[in-house]
């Protein structure tokens, strides 16, 4: 990225009250979340991990069998 982008985006940011590296984290698990309900190679993974209740990925986990309309007990 060019540094007068950089400056600028660090900037706003700050004005948010967000940094970089939480935006970055903010855009990569927005972009992840559509590809695991979009792809479905990205969606099967998902759906064959096993995950800690209440994380992160084990509500990921559960959203997408909702939406597929499958028990997430199993």
């Amino acid at each position: 990225m060019p540094d007068e982008c950089h400056a600028l985006l660090k900037s706003v940011l700050a004005l948010k009250g967000k940094n970089m590296g939480e935006w970055i984290y903010q855009c990569v698990r927005e972009d992840f979340v559509k590809r695991a309900f979009e792809d479905q190679q990205v969606q099967q993974i998902v759906l064959a991990g096993t995950y800690q209740p209440g994380s992160n990925a084990y509500s990921l986990k559960e959203s997408i069998q909702e939406a597929n309309g499958q028990d997430f007990n199993k």
